[in-house]
C-alpha cells in the first residue's frame, strides 16, 4: 500500500529529496512489515504481539522523521494522523504526537531576509530586542520573542522562506496521495482530509487572514477559561504576525504536571468547542497541543488562527442537533435518517441512515465514549458510500482530536451540551 502511495508521489512532482526520502521510507516500510508477516507464522501469540509492537515502533520512528524533515504540509498531515488513535497503532500515535512542535527551524540569517522585505532594513528600529534564537517552529513559520520600544513582551511568527514554494508543490502531490489512499485505507476519507490539509495550510500562508481570524475570534462571548491574545495591526503583513507574549505551560506537559486536574480540564475545553461549533458557528479549527498554553491564572491562551471553521446558521443548527443526537444527549422522535438528510448528507440507499442510526444506539447503550461514536458512525457512513459535507468532516476532525487527548489522558469522556 505504502509503495503505492509513494509511487503516485513520484509521479506526480520530478525530482526534490524529500520525494527521494519518502520513496526510500515508504520501502522500508512494507520490507518490516513482509518481514513480520513472514516471522509471524512461526511465533507464539505473544512473540508474534512482542514483533508487531516492536515493528510499529520502529516503522512510526521511520515515518515521524520523514514527516519532519520534509516540513511543511507533510507535518500537517502527521500531526492529523496523530490525533486518529481510533485508526492507528499506539506506536505510530505517540511518535507522530511529537509533530506538534517539534518542526525544523531554520537560520536566523535567512529569516532576517522576511524581516527585511516586509520592514526593510531599518526593522531593528521597531524593537528594544529580538531573541533570534526561536521559542518554537511550526510547519509554516517559526516564533521569535522580543520586546517593543514601548516595553511590550512580544511573539513575532515569521513565515519561512520556502514555505509557499514548498506548498505548491507539494500540494500536488498529496492530491495525488489522496486519490491513492482513498482506494487504499478505509477508515476514513483519506482524499476529504488531504483536501481540507491542503485547503487549511492555503490559508495559514497568509498571515492577513489569521489576523482577521484572531480578531474574528476574540469577539465572540467565551467562558473565562478561553484567553485570546492581542495582536499589533500596525506592524503585521502577509507574512509576519505580531501578537502579545504568554506565559504559560504547553497544555500536556501541563496536564502531566497536574494529572489529577487533567479531567475537569479537558472537559471544560471540550465544552468550549461545542460551544463554538453549535452555537457561535466559527470555531479554532486547528486544536491540537501545542496550539494551547496553561496560563498562570489557569485560562488557555489559544494560539495559531491560521485555520478557522465557519458555519451558516443553518449549519449550525442542523449539526449541533445532531451532534446532540450521536452523543446520546437528547432523543427525538422523528428517524435519525430525516435529521442527516438536513445536515447535508447525502445517500442513494435512504435506509443505510437507518442503519448508522441502529448502530449509534447500540454504542450509546453500551455507554461509548462519545468522541468514539462519532468516529464509528463517520466510518460506517463511509463504509456505506455516505456523502459527508466537508464543513462536518472538518469539525468531527477538531473533536475527535480533543477525542485523541481523552484517551491519552484516560479521561471517560461524556461529551457536554453546548452552552448559550
Amino acid at each position: 500500500m505504502i509503495t503505492t502511495i509513494v509511487n503516485t508521489v513520484n509521479s506526480a512532482v520530478t525530482g526534490g529529496e524529500r520525494y527521494l526520502n519518502a520513496t526510500k521510507v515508504g520501502f522500508e516500510l512494507e520490507q518490516s512489515y513482509r518481514s513480520y508477516r513472514n516471522k509471524s507464522s512461526a511465533l507464539s501469540t505473544r512473540e508474534q504481539r512482542q514483533l508487531l509492537a516492536e515493528t510499529h515502533c520502529s516503522g512510526a520512528q521511520k515515518l515521524t522523521k520523514l514527516f519532519h524533515d520534509n516540513g511543511a504540509i507533510w507535518v500537517k498531515l502527521g500531526q492529523f494522523l496523530s490525533s486518529r488513535s481510533d485508526i492507528l497503532p499506539t506506536q505510530y500515535v505517540s511518535e507522530l504526537g511529537k509533530l506538534q512542535d517539534g518542526a525544523k527551524p531554520v537560520s536566523f540569517r535567512q529569516i532576517e531576509k522576511v524581516l527585511r522585505q516586509e520592514w526593510g532594513e531599518q526593522w531593528r528600529d521597531h524593537f528594544q530586542s529580538f531573541e533570534e534564537t526561536p521559542v518554537a517552529a511550526a510547519s509554516v513559520a517559526q516564533v521569535h520573542r522580543a520586546v517593543l520600544v514601548s516595553g511590550e513582551a512580544v511573539a513575532v511568527k515569521i513565515q519561512l522562506p520556502k514555505a509557499r514554494l514548498l506548498f505548491r508543490q507539494d500540494s500536488t502531490v498529496f492530491t495525488a496521495v489522496g486519490k491513492v489512499g482513498s482506494a487504499l485505507i478505509s477508515q476514513f476519507d483519506v482524499q476529504q482530509v488531504v483536501k481540507q490539509i491542503v485547503t487549511m495550510t492555503m490559508a495559514e500562508l497568509d498571515f492577513t487572514t489569521e489576523e482577521d481570524n484572531l480578531r474574528k475570534f476574540s469577539e465572540l462571548p467565551h467562558p473565562p477559561l478561553i484567553y485570546v491574545p492581542s495582536t499589533f495591526e500596525a506592524l503585521n503583513t502577509s507574512r509576519i504576525l505580531v501578537t502579545e507574549w504568554i506565559n504559560g505551560t504547553r497544555l500536556t506537559d501541563y496536564l502531566d504536571a497536574n494529572p489529577s486536574l487533567a479531567e475537569s480540564l479537558l472537559r471544560d475545553m471540550l465544552s468550549c468547542y461545542v460551544q463554538q461549533i453549535t452555537v457561535f458557528g466559527l470555531y479554532h479549527a486547528d486544536p491540537h497541543a501545542g496550539n494551547f498554553l496553561v496560563m498562570g491564572d489557569s485560562k488557555v491562551a489559544v494560539l495559531d488562527y491560521g485555520a478557522i471553521g465557519e458555519l451558516n446558521a443553518e449549519e449550525a443548527r442542523h449539526y449541533g442537533l445532531l451532534l446532540q443526537v450521536l452523543f446520546g444527549k437528547i432523543e427525538v422522535e422523528e428517524p435519525l435518517g430525516s435529521i442527516f438528510r438536513r445536515a447535508g448528507f447525502v445517500a442513494k440507499d435512504q435506509a443505510v441512515f437507518e442503519e448508522v442510526a441502529d448502530l449509534v444506539l447500540k454504542e450509546n447503550l453500551r455507554n461509548a465514549d462519545s468522541t468514539d461514536v462519532l468516529s464509528i458512525a463517520l466510518n460506517k457512513m463511509r463504509d456505506l458510500n455516505v456523502q459527508i459535507p466537508d464543513t462536518f468532516v472538518s469539525l468531527a476532525r477538531v473533536i475527535l482530536t480533543f477525542g485523541g487527548l481523552l484517551k491519552i489522558y484516560r479521561v471517560n469522556d461524556q461529551t457536554p451540551k453546548s452552552s448559550g
